[in-house]
């Protein structure tokens, strides 16, 4: 039977049963679409109830060394893409321990829950990409089903609280030094470090955030992400993880970018095996701004052109004759606040080391400036959980973040094979 004798058997149905298609295709459309679903359902059922799901014969081995007997068939009714449908499977009881066991829903990952694997991955594609409200009307208006914001909130969080479980015990492997297998071959990996505060029941914290990108072989450029709600050490082995599964080992070159911040030089940088480290330039320039500005004023004159003269000598590399001139302005300053200005921004320089020789850097073809990571706060982590109004808990603002990193790493195929909805 080919494809067009089937539909003249649905146009004959729908004609059977008093539905009428007119000419305009939106109303042709929804009926057929509607009536589609509702034979699918039935289709569904009909061929599962064919199958005997979970059916091991009248009785199965048992964790205790006794035997599992076949009981019954138990129904359950999901909610599927498909619509509501009634599946019974086998059960079976232990008579020795008293365990029992659906071996279906154990074996294609079903949980307790009431939600088809097919409907959950929708809905969490949508909860990891906007706010649950929002998604439960996505959700019917894609795929004409119903799933209410909270339901698509507690899958949100149940699968991304296993791929959270995944990324820290990737993580973990750095212990050992057991690397996790490359996905990537770059020949220069940017490793890009910096941080998002969120908003959280309890107040704001910080959503380290890590980015590591590269060109491929058609010069496009490709990202791979790591947000974690962690302190500095226990962070700088995700990065460690991230940048192994993007190629690290085997880069002829690895760069890492950050804001000047301590923690990533001390805890990062001794993991990235001989990177290349570098104060990202609009951030080195935000410290001389600032200086400027207490040192001649907000938006004058004297500032503009003393924050070019040492922008000028920093654009060369020239840290040397930065820290000379700050000492003689320090040296003529009278004010206390003026030399104290110069004072934290010669600090700020010679704490820097040779991360700030930008002549050499731009010399190599090297970037700068450190936008990419601060777009994926923006991207990653700000377009899903800093809009207004919200605040999460510690455990949803991480499963929602590792469910949406999943997303946007491309793992997301992986993640749903470990059947995160029977975890």
């Amino acid at each position: 039977m080919d494809a067009t004798t089937i539909a003249q058997d649905v146009l004959k149905f729908l004609a059977e049963s008093g539905m009428e298609l007119s000419d305009d295709l939106a109303q042709a459309e929804a009926v057929v679409r509607q009536q589609m679903l509702k034979i699918g359902a039935a289709a569904l059922e009909q061929h599962l109830k064919d199958r005997k799901p979970g059916y091991e014969g009248s009785s199965r081995v048992c964790a205790c060394g006794g035997r599992q007997r076949f009981v019954e068939y138990r129904p359950k009714t999901l909610a599927t893409l498909v619509g509501p449908v009634t599946i019974r499977r086998a059960y079976y009881r232990c008579g020795n321990c008293g365990a029992s066991c659906l071996p279906y829903d154990e074996r294609v990952g079903l949980g307790r829950g009431q939600v088809s694997v097919g409907l959950a991955r929708v809905g969490c594609l949508l909860g990891a990409l906007d706010p649950f409200a929002v998604d439960a009307k996505l959700l019917y208006e894609l795929t004409r089903q119903r799933l209410s914001a909270r339901t698509i909130a507690r899958l949100t969080h149940q699968v991304g609280q296993v791929a959270a479980e995944e990324e820290s015990a990737s993580a973990a492997r750095m212990r050992h030094w057991n690397a996790p297998e490359p996905e990537a071959t770059p020949d220069r990996l940017y490793v890009a470090v910096d941080g998002v505060m969120v908003h959280e029941n309890d107040g704001y914290h910080e959503a380290k955030t890590a980015v590591c990108y590269w060109k491929d072989r058609d010069g496009k450029r490709q990202s791979q992400y790591s947000v974690r709600f962690e302190t500095a050490a226990v962070f700088a082995a995700f990065v460690w993880s991230l940048a192994c599964r993007c190629g690290m080992k085997t880069a002829r070159e690895v760069v890492l970018l950050g804001d000047g911040a301590k923690w990533i030089w001390d805890q990062i940088a001794p993991l990235l095996e001989g990177a290349t480290c570098i104060v990202d330039w609009y951030h080195a320039m935000e410290h001389v701004w600032d200086c400027g500005r207490k040192l001649h004023g907000e938006g004058t004159e004297a500032t503009t052109a003393w924050v070019k003269i040492i922008e000028s000598l920093l654009w060369d590399g020239d840290v040397r004759g930065i820290l000379e001139r700050l000492r003689a302005d320090r040296a003529r300053a009278r004010s206390p606040s003026r030399r104290k200005a110069l004072s934290e921004l010669m600090t700020y320089l010679e704490n820097q080391d040779d991360r700030l020789a930008y002549d050499r850097f731009r010399a190599r073809g090297l970037d700068i400036g450190s936008g990419p990571v601060e777009a994926a706060c923006k991207h990653v982590v700000g377009t899903r959980m800093k809009r207004s109004g919200m605040r999460w808990s510690r455990r949803g603002s991480q499963a929602t973040l590792s469910l949406r990193v999943a997303w946007l790493n491309g793992h997301w195929e992986i993640l749903w094979a470990q059947r995160p909805l029977a975890a």
